[in-house]
């Protein structure tokens, strides 16, 4: 963990600590006064004394006298050798792939002595160290500085379980170079949660969560199963803190690579945490934002499977069986058909909402509304999964105009079995505290009809197309009209890109016409395709195709012949010209 009591002295005095060119190297057995963070220690002390009892090529190691003096001989000498165990890990280790990973941490630094003060300390029970941006300052500007870079670890750790200190070194190591990375060299500090994630990313850097049996991810993994529903952003300082954004960041390092983290920590921005996460997708071409990973990221939560998307899951095997449980699980039926759910959200807090509709057997009459309504002032990406009963998934994102939106989940040749709703709130991006307030959202689910779903999603003058098929329709009414793409653009307000995707039971209710008429004339022409084109929505290319016809019909007879003024379509002039003319049709 890392703490800090000065970040408002950072721009305005970072150039003080140049005043401390060198100090000479410490001795062995030097004797000397230590601050300590009171939130941390065993007996909430502000100072103690220590000896120094081991250094190593890159580490002094300090013992905290109190502790020394009452563990017994053969105590001390264990963690004499410890202490020698864990500099070599740190030396040839944890140092090198971290500094690879993340780069340096201030060398010399503010004592101009390139080797790192471990304090071994006598620490509260659930902490393994910790580490305090306050002493890479000089006492010009902070009286409680040590003026070192140094990390405090537990001493008891080091005695009872030494393998299991590297994690908490590999944690705190990060945090000196993150130190050095954001509040000295670009005078910025990164958001605490970020800076956390990285800490703990560091930990499988180095090695350590593998195996997963037993690791540090395992523990943190079956923490976060307990409360999957903890804020991302928000930091009280509990274990559920460090769960939550070890699993994300397991996930972002996987979908992204470790240079996610990496760059977001060593570029030239003074941007921090979601931003700078931003900025790193925009300019390695990405399409995505935050919020869209987040979404991923809560899908892959529930589902956690990538055999059908290599987003919805996590790439390692040791993770494919953690799976969350939805903080609700609704079983909709024809005595529930329709609920309403609220739920108050912080920051970057996930929720998921599981809707079965098992009970309907089937039934391709029935579809589904979601409805989402979020607190005015906020922003809330919602996103929704559905799990078909012949075994395939959607992804999806709810769009929200002015803080409400809708979608329809339909059945056709598939029927959805499961809808997962998941959503966060999304308001802030920056300024992350301790406390953070909330806002609520609430969720609308109503089993409506197919016909009534289809209708609301397919209107008049929308484009569709075939799912799997790149052909694009305009719909009027019960008729569709195949466009092809010089047509298309003859027309600046269609984007073939928003082409709804229909079932081919759906998009075959439509049926084809060819009809067209100019808005300002009476002329009614059939339009023939180019050849091959809106061949699969049956369209016959018996005239001459890329030309129109002047259907030279009285009204009487057009009815006679059984044609549908309803399946006229009304067209710009452009269009029109753009068409050869060809022969009449009078039949």
């Amino acid at each position: 963990m890392i703490t800090g009591k000065l970040k408002f002295f950072i721009t305005a005095f970072l150039v003080s600590f140049l005043f401390f060119s060198y100090v000479s190297a410490d001795t062995l057995g030097q004797r000397g006064t230590f601050f300590v963070n009171e939130e941390f220690d065993k007996y909430s002390r502000t100072q103690l004394s220590a000896t120094l009892r081991q250094v190593s090529d890159k580490m002094y190691f300090y013992v905290e006298d109190e502790y020394w003096n009452k563990i017994n001989f053969s105590t001390q000498q264990d963690m004499m050798n410890n202490m020698l165990k864990l500099a070599k890990e740190f030396e040839t280790n944890i140092y090198p792939k971290e500094t690879m990973l993340w780069g340096l941490e201030p060398n010399p630094g503010i004592d101009g002595d390139p080797k790192i003060t471990i304090l071994l300390e006598d620490l509260k029970k659930t902490n393994g160290g910790y580490f305090d941006t306050v002493h890479g300052y000089s006492r010009q500007i902070a009286n409680d500085s040590n003026e070192r870079e140094m990390i405090s670890l537990s001493a008891e750790a080091l005695v009872s379980n030494p393998d299991f200190l590297k994690v908490f070194l590999a944690h705190e190591f990060h945090h000196l170079i993150s130190f050095n990375q954001k509040d000295l060299l670009k005078k910025v500090a990164e958001e605490i949660w970020l800076n956390e994630l990285r800490a703990e990313y560091s930990v499988s850097v180095a090695g350590y969560n593998k195996p997963y049996l037993g690791s540090n991810l395992e523990n943190r993994f079956n923490t976060f199963l307990q409360n999957p529903s903890d804020s991302v952003t928000e930091w009280p300082n509990v274990l559920d803190d460090y769960a939550m954004v070890n699993a994300f960041g397991q996930y972002l390092a996987e979908q992204y690579g470790s240079a996610i983290l990496s760059e977001t920590l060593k570029n030239n921005s003074s941007v921090v945490g979601i931003p700078s996460i931003n900025e790193y997708l925009r300019l390695k071409g990405y399409s995505e934002k935050f919020e869209d990973i987040f979404g991923y990221w809560m899908a892959a939560m529930y589902w956690n499977d990538i055999n059908k998307n290599n987003r919805l899951g996590y790439l390692d095997t040791d993770l494919k069986y953690v799976r969350i449980i939805p903080q609700q699980q609704i079983n909709l039926s024809s005595g529930l058909a329709e609920i309403s759910l609220f739920r108050f959200l912080k920051p970057w807090q996930p929720v998921w909402w599981e809707f079965d509709m098992s009970s309907f057997q089937g039934d391709l009459s029935k579809s589904l509304k979601l409805s989402a309504l979020g607190e005015t002032g906020g922003l809330f990406p919602v996103f929704y999964l559905v799990v078909y009963n012949d075994g395939s998934i959607e992804f999806n994102k709810l769009k929200l105009n002015g803080g409400s939106g809708s979608a329809f989940v339909i059945s056709s040749e598939k029927v959805p079995s499961k809808v997962v709703v998941m959503a966060t709130n999304g308001t802030k991006i920056d300024g992350f505290g301790a406390l953070e307030s909330s806002l609520s959202v609430r969720i609308d689910i109503k089993v409506v009809s197919t016909e009534e779903a289809i209708a609301s999603v397919v209107k008049d003058g929308s484009l569709i197309k075939r799912k799997g098929e790149s052909e694009i329709y305009v719909i009027w009414g019960k008729y569709k009209r195949y466009l092809n793409p010089g047509v298309i653009s003859l027309y600046g307000h269609l984007d073939p890109s928003k082409a709804i995707e229909l079932e081919p039971e759906v998009f075959h209710s439509y049926t084809t016409a060819n009809y067209v008429k100019y808005v300002d004339k009476e002329e009614v022409y059939a339009v023939w395709p180019e050849p091959g084109e809106g061949s699969r929505g049956g369209t016959s290319t018996g005239i001459a195709s890329g030309t129109k016809h002047w259907i030279s019909l009285t009204p009487v007879q057009w009815d006679a012949s059984g044609r549908d003024w309803n399946a006229i379509f009304v067209i710009n002039d452009l269009e029109l010209n753009y068409y050869k003319t060809g022969a009449d049709i009078t039949r």
